[in-house]
């Protein structure tokens, strides 16, 4: 039958033997030999080939499909192989499965082409087993001796013996009484043995590593699909997908495939909030969806408002018995002590992400000791790896829901002295490396770091790394700084707090950072208010009336320097005093306010030289050729500005340096001498560009256009 319908499809559409095969991508003689009724037996997906290059469709392509199948079979019962067992043991199939097509179609090359070995791993809850599922059936018509599936944890924390498991398989496979051996080998031995003809598809469901694995794999035709926690690298020829959340577009889809798409789109952005604090994490965002689709007078915002309470999300995300933290607290128990309350410390922490180094502090111990933590952290899949930070780092993270179950990890087992101690030693680190950093800038200065507080870093990699690319690790550790600081602030940790930002300020301005380095001022502001340290509020004062120059209202500005000023003379602090006093200066001479902004940066010229701050003294000095060109002395502006350099020359700022010859390239123009103007302008653009700071460069190639376009003489 198969024959001639072949044949008459194939004449129906004017197609050559010759046409037909290189269309199906198989020989031109196989396809005769069908015809003929000769040779072996077509492949199952020569017959799919066949009818999509027939293109057939609808009761004609089912037609020519069971035909072949029928064939098929015909020929393996004149064969000398075993006759097929037909198991099917895969779990039903996932009627909204949503998403992973890139997944899917490698699953399927893999386990139906080559090298048919492949494991699925993953964090607890990302959907390693739906994958596995839905992978399976899809592939089912390509394992016509059956499919095997075996659960390799036995209990909620005890994993599978691989001799139980083989013993369960062969019996699956018509293995009974004495013809079962007893040992692991034997066992091992006869299970190749009964699939090594066969066509058939054995899936390993949650294995605990390698070695439960490699007992199980079968030789000869079958292919295996694995899901680990583990990716499992170490199998010969495993092809490993490491599963990452759901994108957002595929959860909502979920959402909508269980809850009603009526329902979600009405209310989109709730529905967005609601996967988003779900962590895109299939298992969450399927409890969420359950629990919306039972109680049909919740408004998707109403539960999306009860799910943004942190410390109450893991509550929500539980419906029946289904719920987010069983898989966590399992992963949690297999932990080592040490590792156990590293999770904890780094749940309670709550920065972003991280590089390896905190770990050790946190635990208080040796660098190896806390890489060797985190590595079980890695292991256990509650610690993620997200690549390599601007500073080349490797860096690390916890899912949003992992973080929250691990801070009630270290609520539960870390009373709060241990936790301040832990905070204390990282944020100190933090800081240690922060001062390296900043040491290493070449960049204005606002010196708000308070040195006398102590802070140490053992870690020569990590000392290696701030010093040799401070740029890029204050990049790397923007937001983590902002959360420590914060973290400090509510802890009491004023000091540590208000160094944190102190040192960070440097490189926020260097950046244009201008809401970073209010993040980090305010609550270090506040802490010092709170604890009563006055010298610490007339810093945090002064960083954020420097910053509110940017960002804010001049008024704003000057109140919180003016503020600044009056602290520090009240503690005696005359850096400080002489510090802000060129900021105050600085601000009036915007604000058109040239006789109290000249005073003001006069004095603090005569300060600032008295407390040894020479390259601030500079910049003051360009701020008065700025008062100068604002009242028409162009004169006086390029005597201000030449002191200026001269000053920063002396004291080796090349910062300073670049800064004045900008001064000086405005006060030459002022004066109407463009050429000289241009050169002290490409000067400063040339100095801006050494030292990375972008926005000084184009500041100064804008003055050095402005020089070029009014020079007569080009």
């Amino acid at each position: 039958m198969f024959s001639a319908l072949l044949r008459r499809h194939r004449l129906a559409r004017r197609l050559t033997q010759e046409a037909l095969a290189e269309r199906a991508g198989v020989s031109s003689r196989s396809i005769g030999e069908i015809e003929r009724g000769r040779g072996r037996s077509p492949r199952p997906q020569t017959v799919e080939r066949l009818a999509a290059a027939l293109e057939l469709t609808g009761d004609e392509r089912a037609e020519f499909v069971a035909a072949g199948r029928a064939l098929i079979w015909e020929a393996r019962r004149d064969e000398r192989e075993p006759d097929p067992i037909g198991a099917c043991q895969l779990p039903a199939d996932l009627p909204d499965f949503v998403g992973r097509d890139e997944e899917l179609s490698t699953l399927e090359r893999v386990l139906t082409d080559g090298p048919r070995l492949a494991v699925v791993s993953g964090p607890p809850g990302v959907g390693k087993t739906a994958l596995a599922v839905h992978a399976g059936h899809r592939i089912a018509e390509r394992f016509p001796d059956g499919q095997l599936c075996v659960a390799l944890r036995a209990g909620a924390e005890v994993s599978a013996d691989p001799g139980e498991v083989l013993g369960d398989m062969l019996r699956a496979l018509g293995v009974e009484g004495s013809a079962l051996p007893s040992g692991l080998d034997a066992r091992a031995a006869l299970f190749r043995t009964r699939l090594s003809a066969r066509r058939i598809l054995l899936v390993l469901d949650d294995a605990a590593g390698h070695r439960q694995v490699e007992a199980l794999l079968p030789a000869g035709r079958a292919a295996v699909l694995v899901t680990s926690r583990l990716p499992l690298t170490g199998l010969p020829g495993a092809v490993n997908i490491d599963l990452g959340p759901l994108d957002t577009s595929a959860a909502i889809e979920l959402l909508c495939r269980v809850v009603g798409r009526p329902r979600v789109k009405a209310q989109h952005t709730a529905s967005a909030e609601v996967v988003a604090a779900c962590g895109g994490l299939p298992l969450a965002v399927r409890i969420a969806a359950a629990k919306l689709a039972a109680r049909p007078n919740w408004t998707v915002s109403e539960f999306a408002e009860r799910l943004a309470n942190e410390r109450r999300r893991l509550d929500e995300l539980s419906y029946g018995d289904l719920a987010v933290r069983p898989g966590l607290q399992l992963a949690y128990r297999g932990l080592s002590p040490s590792a156990a309350r590293a999770f904890g410390l780094l749940g309670g922490l709550g920065v972003p992400s991280f590089a390896a180094w905190p770990v050790a502090l946190l635990l208080d111990t040796d660098p190896a000791t806390g890489r060797a933590a985190l590595e079980e952290l890695l292991d256990a899949r509650l610690v993620e790896g997200c690549g390599r930070d601007q500073a080349g780092q490797a860096r690390y993270r916890l899912h949003d829901v992992t973080r929250l179950f691990a801070r009630e990890c270290r609520d539960a087992a870390i009373g709060h002295a241990e936790w301040e101690a832990a905070l204390a030693r990282v944020a100190g680190g933090w800081l240690a490396l922060g001062r390296l950093a900043r040491d290493h800038l070449t960049a204005d200065s606002y010196h708000l770091d308070d040195k006398t507080i102590a802070a140490a870093m053992a870690d020569w990699s990590a000392i290696a790394t701030a010093t040799g690319r401070p740029v890029g690790w204050f990049e790397a550790e923007r937001e983590s700084l902002g959360v420590l600081v914060s973290a400090c602030a509510e802890a009491g940790l004023a000091g540590l707090a208000r160094s944190l930002a102190g040192c960070s300020t440097d490189f926020f301005a260097l950046r244009a950072y201008y809401m970073d380095w209010r993040r980090v001022t305010e609550p270090a502001l506040e802490a010092c208010r709170r604890t009563g340290d006055r010298r610490g509020e007339a810093a945090m004062r002064h960083g954020l009336g420097s910053c509110l120059i940017e960002i804010g209202t001049r008024d704003e500005s000057l109140s919180s320097l003016r503020a600044a000023r009056d602290l520090a003379e009240e503690v005696a602090d005359p850096a400080r005093t002489a510090l802000v006093r060129r900021e105050i200066g600085f601000v009036l001479s915007l604000t058109g306010q040239l006789d109290e902004a000249e005073a003001e940066l006069r004095t603090a010229v005569r300060e600032l030289d008295a407390v040894g701050l020479h390259a601030t003294r500079a910049i003051a000095l360009t701020s008065l050729a700025f008062v100068s060109r604002e009242r028409g002395q162009s004169t006086e502006a390029v005597k201000f500005s030449r002191a200026a350099l001269a000053v920063a020359r002396s004291c080796g700022s090349v910062f300073a340096e670049a800064f004045a010859s900008r001064s000086l390239a405005g006060s030459l123009m002022a004066m109407g001498r463009p050429r000289e103007a241009e050169r002290a302008a490409r000067k400063a653009a040339t100095l801006f560009e050494r030292i990375g700071d972008p926005i000084g460069a184009g500041q100064s190639r804008r003055a050095l256009g402005e020089a070029i376009a009014r020079d007569p003489a080009r």
